[in-house]
């Protein structure tokens, strides 16, 4: 029969398959140096050491799996299509009988797929992984050798599903689950694999051929009816550049926005937990010096961090032209938007939790709010990593403090009004604090809130919806009053974006995306929480930033700036557009109107360069589509995006 695919890893050089599943891949597109040839990892499972290598045995190449199962979970590599019908044979053999080896099928995702696998040195046993539901379909008794391999056969025709051992049919199941996926290597043991190949009937492969062409016509049709990305302006940061710590706000007291990078300093080399300002540089949209705040320097370490570097910009004094707030060596700063110079300055507080060894709250994040009813926000929030906040009015005075004992904060605080008094409350962690810092109501849960978005998404229900992605937690839908709406779980959930991608459903949906552990899952919801479809592109990295990328009121979800594997994705999940593949950097991307004709541009940066991107053609129609999103002075790499309909502005 023919081939759809046959690895012995001969062509793969001897050592480890390239990873980097650290916390930077949250929000960047860096994918590691190195050859993995047809195949990608699709777990996260904690830091940069490789789980899978190629190792040479009498003169061939074989693939070791090199770990036990962390807590992040177990490995698995992934290649193929989506195939429907096929024979797929795998040759491996276990070094330990205390766990499980053998290989995925129909692959989905990593948590979605079928799975064969010897078990515990005695059976064979076959399961549908679904999320949360392992379902055994088969098993079978089967003493296997870890001195010799074993191969493993399967067969799939429509939903009838037979697997063998070492050419012994053993065991035989229906279920039609999954009718179509990928393949995958599947180990939670040391275990080497020798080879691995899938065959299918000439009918099946040339069907699926002709359905596969048939797609990407339709997708190349689709493609054609959105405007391509044009550049706008390139911008040298070359000295001074910065990764995804960027700020856009009017330094200049006009219209126009202005980009502040924000390099950081690591207080204890090599912890992004403890990282202050090093360097602030503000540029307007031409690329001009504006000013510098700091010395810059020009490693990736200064320009790159895990964790937010702590920044905004805001009219704080009601001046007419932003400030720029910033905590640097244990000092809340405001610094004039026009020059950088320090307008006002105190020192942060005590760290009372010890979260660090300095004595003094280093500070993680920076929210603006109105906790004091005013006439417009003119508070701010402090918090360190995970153990307290602190609430200060404008004349740097302390309101309140609030100490979360023996839970977290979790990452970046929202601010919303629920009563409608006028006075901001604060979402954070688990729990909803009221102006004066008190607690309304809160939830036990384990992990802690990565992203939070709040607003009307629901049109059915008469109050705005709370939502979360809360890693292990899951991803969470609340009530003003802390009922919970909707509670699923889908791996680490990671980040979060509500706006309007389908206009044949109400309201608003959301897109999730999962990182540690078994990452790169996205996931649209509707607007009550319903997972309507998941797919696992081969990136992560992905931001999900909503795009009003035609002006018309549907719009997308960005993945990352890679041309092989980013570009923007509609409400189905499809890449409909991609970026020219001119050179251009994709450590990070961020989505926003810079030109003022409503539609968004995409900005792709690294360390040197900072691309601006627009549509190549203008809008056709009456009226531009002006989505209301979170305001630009609450930014932060674990923000939540909203983009709530309106109707048109123009």
């Amino acid at each position: 029969m023919p081939q759809l695919l046959f690895d012995d890893f001969s062509a793969l050089p001897v050592g480890p398959l390239p990873v980097d599943f650290t916390a930077r891949g949250e929000y960047h597109y860096a994918p590691p140096p190195g050859d993995r040839g047809q195949w990608y990892d699709p777990m996260c499972t904690f830091g940069p050491s490789a789980p899978w290598q190629v190792v040479e045995d009498e003169g061939r190449h074989v693939l070791l799996h090199t770990r036990e199962e962390a807590y992040r979970g177990p490995g698995v590599l992934v290649t193929g299509e989506a195939w429907t019908d096929y024979s797929l044979t795998v040759r491996l053999a276990p070094l330990r009988f205390n766990g499980a080896a053998g290989v995925c099928f129909r692959y989905r995702t990593s948590r979605s797929h079928y799975r064969l696998v010897l078990q515990d040195g005695e059976r064979l046993t076959l399961l549908r992984v679904d999320h949360e539901e392992h379902t055994v379909l088969a098993e079978a008794p089967l003493p296997y050798s870890r001195e010799a391999p074993t191969e493993l056969a399967i067969e799939v025709a429509g939903s009838h599903i037979r697997a063998s051992a070492d050419g012994a049919l053993l065991l035989e199941a229906d279920d039609d689950a999954f009718p179509a996926g990928r393949i995958a290597l599947f180990a939670n043991i040391p275990c080497f694999f020798h080879r691995v190949e899938a065959t299918a009937s000439e009918t099946v492969c040339a069907a699926h051929v002709q359905t596969r062409d048939a797609k990407e016509r339709e997708l190349d049709a689709l493609r054609e009816q959105y405007p391509k990305p044009a550049l706008h302006r390139r911008i040298d940061t070359r000295g001074f550049g910065a990764a995804r710590q960027i700020r856009f706000g009017h330094l200049a007291g006009t219209e126009r926005l202005d980009i502040l990078l924000a390099q950081n300093i690591k207080l204890l080399p090599g912890c992004d937990d403890l990282a202050t300002v090093r360097c602030l540089t503000a540029l307007d949209l031409d690329g001009n010096l504006l000013w510098q705040h700091g010395e810059p320097g020009t490693g990736l370490d200064c320009g790159l961090t895990t964790c937010d570097v702590p920044v905004q910009i805001y009219d704080i004094d009601g001046d007419g032209c932003d400030e720029v707030l910033c905590l640097k060596n244990f000092k809340l700063l405001i610094l004039d938007g026009r020059t950088g110079a320090v307008k006002a300055q105190r020192p942060l507080p005590l760290d009372p939790r010890t979260e660090n060894h300095f004595g003094r709250v280093a500070g993680d994040a920076i929210v603006i709010a109105n906790f004091r009813g005013l006439d417009r926000p003119r508070d701010i929030v402090v918090k360190n990593r995970y153990r307290q906040i602190w609430a200060f009015d404008d004349a740097l005075n302390l309101l309140w403090t609030h100490d979360f004992a023996d839970t977290m904060t979790g990452h970046f605080a929202q601010p919303y009004d629920f009563d409608g008094d006028g006075h901001d409350e604060l979402y954070i962690g688990y729990r909803l604090l009221g102006p004066d810092g008190a607690v309304r109501w809160h939830h036990p849960w384990g992990d802690h809130t990565d992203e939070i978005a709040i607003g009307p998404f629901d049109p059915a229900r008469d109050h705005v919806q709370i939502a979360l992605v809360c890693g292990e937690a899951g991803f969470n839908l609340l009530a003003p009053d802390g009922t919970v709406l909707h509670r699923e779980f889908l791996g680490h959930a990671q980040r979060l974006t509500a706006a309007r991608f389908r206009d044949d459903l109400p309201g608003c949906q959301f897109y999730v995306v999962t990182y540690w552990g078994h990452g790169g899952i996205v996931s649209l919801h509707d607007c009550t929480g319903r997972k309507l479809f998941e797919f696992e592109p081969t990136s992560l990295g992905t931001v999900l930033n909503p795009v009003n990328w035609t002006g018309r009121p549907v719009e997308l979800a960005l993945l990352t700036g890679n041309v092989r594997q980013g570009g923007m994705i509609d409400g189905h999940g499809r890449r409909v557009v991609l970026f020219p593949d001119d050179g251009h950097p994709d450590l990070c991307c961020e989505a926003l109107d810079l030109t003022g004709d409503g539609r968004d541009e995409v900005v792709l940066w690294d360390m040197d360069s900072l691309w601006i991107y627009t549509q190549d053609r203008p809008f056709e129609g009456e009226t531009v589509y002006a989505p209301t999103r979170y305001p630009h002075y609450n930014a932060s790499n674990y923000r939540a995006e909203i983009s709530l309909p309106e109707e048109p502005a123009r």
